[in-house]
């Protein structure tokens, strides 16, 4: 017979057995992930990051449009890189180990001056609304023109240079910025190192059918005439099948009917796989659920979000070089503000979804390339690089054009053009296409620019 101590005994063990089985299991349920740098050898012949800035100015002087656009494919190509780290079982790529913004300026707000340097994230960055589609309808003075509705979320990072940078120099909190301000003159804050990278990766949220597939709008081209063009207007559909029973190197032909028909939906179906995309956790469907249009908020944990646009900018050189990309069911021969020219010179070492995506650049504002102050636009052409799906559904901006008065649609914009506008009040607005000289008193007088990155305008700590 069994003792009764020893039974108790028995128990105990039992008990802290089970005990120390759960916290092992409950430590193996929290993700770290560590913020990549990076990637120091991008198999592309000749690329290198960052790259020195008399190249890339003789690249601008020159035109040289194929060496600008090499840089941007090698770009994409180091941001789209396996980890080998995982969240939720899915391998992240480099640009998703990055800290988002909202993240940084907490640090910042704390004080935490090493954050951005040190420390390890547990969960991806969060979804958020895309602060220039808000921000663009204060500016406007026709608000009813500016798309409201929400289908596509951002999640703005900082790679760990700029992030180190960022809470360092507390660049998000509203004291710091006031230290910068100079009566009648202009404010600027300090400039991020030449190896900063700041993207915003843009995701399509769309619930799937009964029979799995998410319907995805896909850009049909600039208009003509130029108008307010957001992803409801576009009327060019794909599925994307979350089962990924599609053959591979399968050709798309997107829909145009509001009522397509089965054979029309099965030729306009690719694979969710054909996306860069990832699985929400209870946090996103909430947030999900909280934001999106009427009828369309029943997402779950586990649904999925699908990567349709990503700017990104380096500050390789004083104005930061800016390329974006954004997703095509035609990456091959993509249309404008991209172009078979560019598709041509995307690296072959691209595989996966990460070929499937269009790049436009603007490392420049206007050819000829102006410098960085004391250039003008008498004479100067326009070059167009924009995303559509952020800046399409953009209309009636009211910033004055100096190179063309009849620019006022997003579809006539340039990444560093508005990114030029960036200050600390951000009343200055954003800008359809032209040379912006960083030193006009017109535009910055009494302003604080905040190095092109909107980013920071849009997270300020207020009380700090």
């Amino acid at each position: 017979m069994i003792k009764k101590n020893s039974i108790q005994k028995y128990l105990l063990l039992f008990v802290i057995t089970a005990f120390i089985t759960s916290c092992e299991q409950e430590k193996k349920e929290i993700s770290i992930i560590k913020p990549m740098e990076f990637p120091e050898n991008i198999d592309l012949n000749g690329f290198k990051f960052p790259e020195d800035s008399t190249k890339i100015y003789t690249w601008l002087s020159e035109k040289d449009t194929v060496n600008i656009t090499k840089h941007a494919w090698g770009i994409w190509a180091g941001l789209t890189e396996p980890t080998g780290q995982k969240y939720n079982g899915e391998e992240l790529l480099i640009f998703e180990t990055w800290f988002g913004v909202k993240e940084l300026a907490e640090m910042s707000a704390n004080g935490d001056v090493d954050g951005g340097c040190k420390t390890v994230k547990e969960e991806r960055t969060a979804l958020k609304k895309p602060n220039q589609f808000t921000h663009s309808q204060l500016l406007s003075s026709n608000k009813g023109t500016i798309d409201t509705t929400f289908q596509v979320f951002e999640t703005v990072t900082y790679n760990p240079s700029a992030a180190c940078f960022a809470t360092k120099n507390l660049i998000f909190n509203q004291s710091t910025l006031d230290k910068y301000k100079v009566k009648d003159k202009i404010g600027v804050i300090p400039s991020f190192p030449a190896s900063a990278i700041t993207t915003k990766p843009t995701y399509f949220a769309g619930n799937p059918s009964k029979d799995g597939l998410i319907r995805v709008p896909t850009w049909p081209g600039i208009p003509e005439p130029a108008k307010n063009f957001g992803t409801k207007l576009w009327n060019l559909y794909v599925y994307a099948d979350i089962n990924n029973k599609q053959p591979k190197n399968k050709k798309i032909v997107p829909v145009s009917s509001n009522n397509p028909s089965e054979e029309e939906i099965k030729n306009a179906t690719c694979n969710l796989s054909d996306f860069i995309n990832y699985k929400i956790d209870a946090k996103g469907a909430k947030y999900l659920n909280q934001h999106q249009d009427k009828g369309d908020s029943n997402f779950k944990t586990g649904d999925y979000v699908l990567l349709v646009a990503m700017h990104v900018g380096t500050k390789e050189i004083s104005n930061w070089t800016w390329q974006t990309f954004f997703w095509s069911h035609n990456p091959d021969s993509p249309v404008a503000p991209s172009s078979q020219f560019e598709a041509n010179l995307r690296p072959k070492s691209l595989k996966g979804a990460a070929k499937n995506y269009a790049v436009s650049t603007a490392y420049a504002m206007v050819w000829p390339n102006q410098p960085i102050s004391g250039g003008t636009n008498v004479g100067a052409k326009q070059i167009i690089a924009f995303n559509p799906y952020l800046e399409a559904g953009l209309g009636d901006i009211p910033f004055k054009n100096n190179l063309n008065s009849d620019y006022k649609y997003g579809v006539q914009t340039n990444c560093m053009t508005c990114h030029a506008l960036a200050t600390q009040s951000g009343t200055v607005g954003y800008s359809t296409d032209q040379y912006i000289s960083m030193k006009d008193t017109t535009y910055f007088k009494n302003q604080v620019q905040l190095d092109f990155a909107w980013s920071i305008q849009g997270n300020i700590n207020k009380t700090k």
